[in-house]
C-alpha cells in the first residue's frame, strides 16, 4: 500500500477527446437515429453494461435484433471504438512526464465496459501509459457512486486518500471524488493539467 502522489485521470472527455460525439457519425445506412439510440439504449440497458452486469455484445445483439440490424452487431462496435479512438497523446506525454519527474504512479479511472477498456488499453496503447485502468464493470459500479471511489482506490492500493489528484470532465464525478477525500479538479483543458502537475509532488 502507498501514500505517494498519484495521478488519477478520466478517460472520455479527458485522455480521449474526440471531436463531437461519435453518436452524431452515423451513417445513414444504419437507420438508426442517435438520439432514439442515446434514449434507448445507452441511458438505459447499456447501464447494466457499464456495471458489469450485461455483456456488450449479448446487451446490443437484443437491441439490434429488433431493429432488424442483429447481424450487423460487431461492425457497429468496430465504428464505435474507432470513432471515440481520438487520443491526446500530449495529455499523456505530460502524465509520463510527471512520472519520470517524481516517481509517483498514475492511473485511469473510468466508465468503461469490459470490450471498450480491453480496446483503450491493448489497441490504442492506454496500458503502457497507466498503472492500470480502473473501470466501472470491472468494480460492478458507476462514477460519481461514492463506492466507485473506494472501490478505486483499494484496488490503487492507496492508503491517503488525499495522496490523489483526480481529473475529470463531469463536475458530479469531481464532487463525488472530493466526498471520498481525494483532491479532485475540474477538467478544463491540458494547460490545466500541465498547470498541476507542476504542483503535484
Amino acid at each position: 500500500m502507498s501514500s505517494s502522489p498519484v495521478l488519477v485521470l478520466d478517460i472520455d472527455g479527458v485522455v480521449c477527446v474526440p471531436d463531437g460525439h461519435w453518436l452524431d457519425g452515423l451513417p445513414a445506412d444504419w437507420g438508426l437515429d442517435a438520439e432514439t439510440l442515446r434514449r434507448e439504449f445507452f441511458e438505459g440497458v447499456f447501464r447494466q453494461v457499464l456495471q458489469g452486469r450485461l455483456d456488450l455484445y449479448v446487451a446490443l445483439h437484443d437491441y439490434f435484433e429488433r431493429k432488424g440490424l442483429g447481424a450487423r452487431v460487431e461492425e457497429f462496435i468496430a465504428f464505435w471504438f474507432e470513432r471515440e479512438s481520438v487520443i491526446d497523446r500530449e495529455l499523456l506525454a505530460l502524465a509520463d512526464a510527471w512520472r519520470t519527474r517524481t516517481g509517483g504512479r498514475c492511473f485511469a479511472a473510468t466508465n468503461q465496459e469490459h470490450h471498450r477498456a480491453a480496446d483503450l488499453r491493448d489497441r490504442l496503447g492506454l496500458g503502457a501509459h497507466f498503472e492500470e485502468i480502473v473501470y466501472s464493470a470491472a468494480l460492478g459500479v458507476c462514477k460519481p457512486d461514492r463506492v466507485f471511489f473506494t472501490n478505486a482506490q483499494a484496488r490503487m492500493g492507496v492508503t491517503v486518500a488525499r495522496s490523489i489528484l483526480f481529473i475529470d470532465d463531469r463536475p458530479a464525478n469531481v464532487d463525488g471524488a472530493r466526498i471520498c477525500g481525494w483532491r479532485s479538479m475540474l477538467y478544463r483543458g491540458r494547460d490545466s493539467v500541465a498547470r498541476a502537475l507542476a504542483q503535484l509532488e
